[in-house]
């Protein structure tokens, strides 16, 4: 195994701890600015040049199509280069990801696609991610628009991690009663992988979201009625609007 594999491994884990975990970066903007930021050398040589490309190549495959694994792989404590290597002979043997199911002019039905039922306003947008820094919601140091019209537009491959899950799902929930999103908005969560741990070492599944709200329907505290308020001030809002 050549150095460079090494090297590639540990610039990915360290680049991962330090933008996603530490600062809240997007993991597939992680990936970009990886791959985009090690794609040269200062070498002339061929070999050289022609074997950092494959590394690079093999590392954005890695990172892109085993990203729940590599994820895993970066904040365990037993992390080594022989588990990296590992992961990557699993690679090289398995099938590459299926591409995205098209609907068929022949009329034979397919599953449709993630969406929340949702089609929220830009004053509707803004009092949600307002919610969502009050109340310190997700990882990230500042919640911008760019992430909740990705989350609540299923946008494939975007994720972000919880800081507490209990008042996100009171978020969702007070949207629901206020006829913002749809019911199956935990399916949707789910099988979209939208929401990670707060560690970012899982992604939290349907089962966690309805654990988490049984928990706080029987435990009802001052953030958990200020999160539904401000939620119910967006319909209220909207309703003044359009009298």
């Amino acid at each position: 195994m050549k150095c460079t594999d090494l090297a590639t491994c540990c610039k990915a884990r360290e680049l991962y701890l330090q933008d996603v975990i530490a600062d809240g970066k997007r993991y597939s903007r992680y990936v970009d600015d990886f791959i985009n930021s090690h794609r040269y050398i200062n070498c002339n040589s061929v070999v050289c040049r022609n074997c950092h490309e494959m590394n690079i190549h093999i590392a954005k495959g890695l990172l892109t199509e085993c990203a729940h694994l590599i994820q895993s792989l970066f904040v365990a404590a037993d992390f080594s280069f022989e588990k990296c290597m590992e992961l990557r002979w699993h690679y090289n043997r398995s099938e590459p990801l299926p591409p995205p199911v098209k609907h068929r002019a022949d009329g034979e039905t397919k599953a449709p696609p993630l969406s929340f039922g949702c089609n929220f306003t830009q004053e509707q947008m803004t009092g949600i991610v307002s919610c969502a820094n009050t109340y310190h919601l997700f990882c990230v140091s500042e919640v911008c628009i760019e992430d909740m019209e990705a989350l609540f537009s299923c946008k494939e491959g975007f994720h972000i991690r919880v800081n507490n899950l209990r008042h996100v799902v009171i978020l969702f929930d007070a949207l629901l009663e206020n006829s913002f999103i749809q019911s199956r908005w935990q399916s949707v969560l789910d099988k979209g992988r939208f929401l990670q741990s707060k560690d970012g070492t899982r992604f939290i599944t349907a089962s966690n979201l309805s654990s988490a709200l049984s928990a706080v329907r029987n435990n009802k505290t001052a953030v958990i009625y200020s999160i539904r308020r401000a939620i119910s001030q967006l319909k209220e809002s909207v309703n003044k609007s359009t009298m």
